[in-house]
């Protein structure tokens, strides 16, 4: 029985700010907001763990592999409609193969689970 992931939802927000005193902020073409800046502990380490995490070749085809994942615990994927297709736990290992082969092609997503945050990546299948 394929377990879902519930609500895959993706954003991408880019935003360049510089703080320039406090509760200042100016952003790209000298715009000016006033404000707080917070970022929690929480969301400093899921942003460093997925910037760490690097996924190749994209597009795949059989293989995939996935560098810098000491930290992680499990890795799972899932296809575009949230179906688990595979499932792996890591053991403190920096470099992780897995095999794609028998996914269908398209975008799937990739959460990894680690004591300190969760966080999703997506690639491509051919």
């Amino acid at each position: 029985m394929k377990k879902h992931l519930p609500g895959i939802i993706l954003t991408s927000i880019i935003c360049c700010l510089l703080l320039t005193s406090p509760g200042s902020l100016s952003g790209q073409n000298g715009a000016d907001r006033s404000g707080h800046a917070n970022r929690s502990v929480a969301d400093s380490i899921a942003h460093s763990l997925s910037e760490k995490i690097k996924i190749y070749p994209v597009p795949a085809t059989s293989e995939i592999t996935i560098e810098n994942v000491e930290n992680v615990t499990t890795i799972e994927v899932f296809d575009v409609t949230g179906n688990k297709c595979l499932y792996q736990v890591c053991d403190d290992q920096a470099l992780v193969t897995i095999e794609v082969s028998q996914l269908k092609k398209g975008i799937h997503f990739i959460r990894f689970k680690s004591p300190q945050a969760t966080i999703m990546k997506r690639f491509i299948k051919e």
